[in-house]
């Protein structure tokens, strides 16, 4: 079984439709009315909820959110004019645009369903306060197509996005005086200071032993440079027997053009030197591209 989806569309045959495609990819599938759908939700069973576009839909997908922040939203709209009308998408994670395929949407919902399970993940590890042991592949790979997507919808709707390299300052330094388990504790806490740092549209995941990458969609230069100076403060004002600062590399796409998660990230890196050139414990924002880069996902 692929999961469990929550169908909260008013629209018989719309449900009939979606019921077979998502049954037919493997998930399990569960309907509500709009206005209960909050009251449906169980984090223990379910993955993935739709939502159709309609007047007071916000409030929905807000409400999803207080039921289960972890679970990943996707909106339904019929058309492309009618997505063009809801410039936030509603503040969902995802969008399907009619007319819908089946493999459009067993292939979204598959991609959100990884979304939930990365943030229950992350909220798992937060709470035990050590981050996962393995930490690139998978997560990496999830994030390089989650990327993929925002910069589609991006340039579809014209929304920027942006992304930051977040890393522990003098880490080698530091790491040569803890010991194995003291070194995940103060990772595990790095890990949940961003957690509270961010929104729950947002996406981090570790990227290497002493860094974090923060994917931020629906969000510019201005706003994300605000992030990451929000993590460096967070981190640098928490209570810990360790004192602990970071610096943050921040890049962002426009919404225009096209670009590539390796491109975002050397942005990002390129960004992150500085910041730790200049004397750590600060965001610093990457240099514009001088030129529009090919859509790509390696």
């Amino acid at each position: 079984m692929a999961g469990r989806v929550l169908v909260a569309i008013e629209s018989k045959p719309v449900i009939a439709a979606l019921r077979r495609d998502l049954e037919q990819a493997g998930f399990a599938v569960d309907v509500a009315p709009l206005a209960a759908a909050a009251g449906k939700v169980d984090p223990a069973l379910h993955e993935v909820a739709l939502v159709r576009a309609v007047d007071g839909a916000e409030l929905v997908v807000a409400s999803l959110r207080r039921a289960d922040p972890q679970l990943a939203v996707v909106a339904i709209f019929f058309d492309e004019e009618e997505a063009a009308g809801y410039p936030g998408a509603l503040g969902a994670d995802g969008l399907l645009i009619g007319p819908l395929t089946a493999p459009q949407v067993a292939s979204t919902c598959s991609l959100a369903a990884r979304l939930t399970l990365a943030r229950r993940q992350l909220a798992e590890q937060t709470r035990i306060a050590a981050p996962r042991a393995v930490s690139g592949a998978h997560d990496l790979a999830f994030l390089k197509r989650l990327l993929f997507v925002e910069v589609k919808r991006s340039r579809r709707y014209g929304y920027p996005l942006s992304l930051a390299l977040v890393s522990v300052d003098r880490w080698d330094e530091l790491s040569e005086q803890l010991g194995p388990r003291a070194r995940t504790t103060l990772l595990g806490e790095l890990t949940g200071v961003v957690a509270t740092v961010v929104r729950d549209i947002d996406v981090s995941v570790p990227f290497s032993d002493d860094r974090l990458v923060v994917l931020m969609p629906h969000t510019a230069t201005g706003g994300g440079l605000q992030v990451a100076r929000r993590i460096c403060a967070r981190v640098r004002e928490r209570s810990s027997a360790i004192p602990l600062t970071v610096s943050a590399g921040l890049a962002s796409h426009d919404g225009h053009g096209t670009v590539s998660f390796g491109k975002l990230v050397k942005r990002a890196g390129e960004a992150l030197t500085r910041a730790r050139e200049a004397g750590g414990d600060r965001a610093v924002s990457a240099e514009p591209p001088k030129r529009r880069d090919r859509i790509s996902i390696g």
